[in-house]
């Protein structure tokens, strides 16, 4: 039997960086639009999606009209202009491209990230992967403008729309990312550090990691 038959090449292909985020993508758009037709049944059945519906149409002042709409101006503005900035100064395509992540499984990365960070004891056959996953770790911080910005624009929907469902979808954006920030931090602060303690006894390379 031929190895390099199609099942071969598309198993090649999943490994690879773009073929494991193509799969996400298509992952949770089948996801999300199966909770969105639950949600938007159970809504219904239950008056919710009524027009009359104080629930996501409310009376809103003409104040939070002009502050909701400055701040959708200004989350799409920040998503915009901090997606440009990772993209033309190659954080993006460094990321993206890092064998490291695009050949391993999530476990995998999950491991080496841990030995970085100190909380699991650190591997000898790891040693030449360990500094490409701690500039990795490094970077993580500077993703996290867009994602301030689509908070930026969640508020700004709840103010323009002034009812409680559209309050509530802006308070889970931004209690998602007040929990992931602090944690982005730090795991940039242990990765630095590793690479302050260890930088002349690592050696740096993006050898393919193993499953």
């Amino acid at each position: 039997m031929n190895d390099g038959g199609l099942l071969g090449s598309l198993d090649q292909w999943v490994r690879q960086g773009w073929g494991r985020f193509l799969l996400l993508v298509a992952a949770l758009t089948v996801a999300g639009s199966a909770v969105f037709v639950i949600l938007t049944v159970v809504l219904t059945e239950s008056g919710l999606l009524a027009e009359d519906s104080r629930f996501w149409h409310g009376d809103r002042p003409d104040w939070a009209g002009v502050v909701g709409f400055l701040l959708c101006v200004a989350g799409v503005a920040l998503m915009g202009g901090s997606s440009w900035w990772l993209v033309r100064n190659g954080y993006y395509r460094r990321n993206a491209r890092a064998r490291v992540w695009g050949t391993a499984s999530w476990a995998r990365r999950r491991q080496l990230a841990r030995q970085v960070r100190g909380t699991d004891a650190r591997r000898d056959e790891d040693r030449p992967l360990l500094p490409v996953v701690a500039r990795h770790l490094i970077d993580q911080p500077k993703f996290l403008p867009p994602l301030c910005g689509l908070a930026l624009l969640e508020v700004g929907q709840a103010f323009l729309r002034w009812a409680p469902g559209f309050v509530l979808v802006a308070v889970f954006v931004v209690g998602l990312l007040a929990a992931l920030a602090p944690l982005s931090f730090r795991s940039a602060r242990q990765a630095s550090a590793f690479l302050a303690e260890h930088a002349d006894g690592y050696t740096f390379t993006e050898a393919r990691a193993e499953r």
